[in-house]
């Protein structure tokens, strides 16, 4: 162990405590913080993990996988497992409106100390977001959230010591008390890739921000859309699926003798999400509605998201209107007035 009087590990020729003693105890003591953070969410992640495995909750699980996994392939999955896990635990709207972190709080919530409560109710507000590495410090990293516009710290400098100041990640922050995590995995992009995804994210917010306010809660009740994108960065064949499958319903539309905007926009979204079995039912469904009701006004989302649930429903489907909106990014209110506009 090296001395204060002795000469400085870096080879600066000076004494060790003239040079990198504050440095490293700095170094010494965010490690501490930081592996006492990580135990903390450890812990808590495999008792929620273990709650969520028990048999109740199978056809959430199912449904869960549904919407999260764009390719319907176990063994490339496999890659995604972790961040699926988290996306059903902490992300997940069930049939009974609650996501499972809430549901094993409300049930368990006597066997939990005040530190694991504090580190749920952060969970419950966390969600993936991009990010701007501004500055790196000896015991933090200051990232800037290119979504909200909002700066924090994180002490997580390990995971981010091979970045670089100006980098642009893809990366989920979780407070676990006074201390900022990465969680899952951090995914570096380029600008382009950047612009796109905000551009994207915007024109939903955009959209639905009457229902979310702002842009934070928007993220924390759409998650699965960072995930998608996270899952064509990590996997080639997941953006080639995504490329086909619009080049298909692009090349299906265009064939389609209708001219009426809004009618090819709410197919388009209806081929584009519900599963072969149903998918027809939902596009005749929809012509025959327009065909009836010249005057049909609203955002696309919203009806597709009724015409999927109504068709579901009519075929003794087990579905929520929770699960089909979340698919859509639109509201549960939003598909409600849809679906009794449909039953008229």
């Amino acid at each position: 162990m090296i001395g204060r009087n002795d000469l400085c590990h870096c080879g600066s020729g000076k004494k060790y405590k003239k040079c990198c003693l504050q440095n490293d105890s700095k170094i010494k003591s965010t490690n501490i913080k930081l592996e006492n953070a990580q135990t903390i969410y450890s812990n808590l992640y495999h008792k929620i993990y273990n709650y969520s495995s028990e048999t109740k909750f199978e056809k959430e699980y199912e449904k869960a996988r549904e919407i999260f996994y764009v390719i319907d392939d176990n063994s490339l999955n496999e890659k995604f497992e972790k961040l699926f896990n988290t996306y059903f635990m902490f992300d997940h709207i069930m049939e009974n409106k609650k996501v499972m972190s809430v549901s094993f709080y409300e049930e368990l919530q006597g066997n939990l100390n005040s530190t694991e409560v504090r580190v749920l109710v952060d969970l419950f507000n966390s969600y993936i977001s991009i990010y701007e590495i501004k500055e790196k410090l000896v015991d933090r990293v200051v990232l800037k959230n290119l979504l909200t516009n909002e700066e924090i710290s994180t002490e997580d400098i390990n995971l981010l010591k091979e970045f670089s100041v100006s980098d642009i990640i893809i990366a989920r922050v979780v407070k676990v008390e006074d201390t900022n995590i990465l969680v899952d995995i951090t995914v570096k992009i380029t600008e382009s890739i950047k612009n796109v995804i905000i551009n994207d994210v915007n024109n939903l917010f955009e959209k639905y921000k009457d229902v979310y306010k702002t842009i934070d809660v928007f993220l924390i009740h759409h998650t699965h859309i960072m995930y998608r994108y996270i899952q064509q960065l990590l996997e080639p064949k997941v953006t080639e699926y995504l490329k086909e499958k619009m080049d298909s319903t692009k090349e299906n539309l265009s064939n389609e003798k209708s001219t009426d905007k809004d009618l090819d926009e709410v197919c388009n979204l209806l081929k584009s999400n519900v599963e072969d079995t149903y998918v027809n039912s939902c596009i005749e469904f929809w012509n025959d509605y327009k065909k009836s009701n010249s005057n049909v006004k609203g955002a696309e989302n919203g009806w597709a998201a009724a015409v999927e649930y109504h068709i579901k429903k009519e075929d003794n489907q087990t579905v929520t209107q929770a699960e089909i909106a979340k698919k859509y990014a639109t509201s549960t209110s939003t598909l409600g007035k849809r679906y009794k506009d449909l039953k008229i």
